[in-house]
């Protein structure tokens, strides 16, 4: 596994926080993407997830968690609906990639906060999820799935 250091360019994304079961993730893509047709929003970007809390040691309904898409720049800030259009602004991350089983990605998190560690970086933040495909399009091994924590460089 690579773990590297990048900017991630500031976007503008769409998003849900939500409290309950990450197995509702397909509801809340669903609801995201109803959004973007009725909207006739651009979406820019894979769907992602960033965690507020940490499934190890959560009862399952009671993750909290935003789904979300990048959406194009000219889409309005927005807070008043289920769907909220919030900008996320230039930022450092360690990223790197998984191919496989999400019940595997525990791993991915537990190498890089040793690789952080190790490395001088200090996590400043949620980690976030980007998924490339879905287990509706690909078998469970084929996933792919990229972790990001910020950080800065201590």
């Amino acid at each position: 596994m690579k773990i590297e250091d990048k900017v991630i360019e500031e976007e503008r994304l769409a998003i849900i926080n939500y409290k309950g079961n990450v197995e509702n993730m397909g509801i809340l893509l669903g609801k995201l993407m109803a959004w973007v047709e009725i909207n006739k929003v651009q979406v820019v970007g894979p769907p992602f997830s960033i965690y507020y809390t940490n499934p190890e040691n959560t009862d399952p309904e009671e993750m909290v968690y935003d789904m979300g898409i990048p959406v194009s720049k000219d889409t309005e800030l927005s807070d008043k609906d289920d769907v909220k259009i919030v900008e996320l602004l230039e930022h450092r991350v360690l990223s790197a990639m998984h191919k496989g089983y999400y019940k595997d990605l525990h791993n991915i998190y537990k190498a890089m906060v040793e690789y952080s560690i190790e490395n001088k970086y200090d996590l400043i933040g949620s980690p976030k999820e980007i998924y490339f495909n879905s287990p509706h399009e690909v078998p469970e091994e084929e996933l792919l799935t990229e972790v990001q924590f910020p950080v800065i460089k201590m």
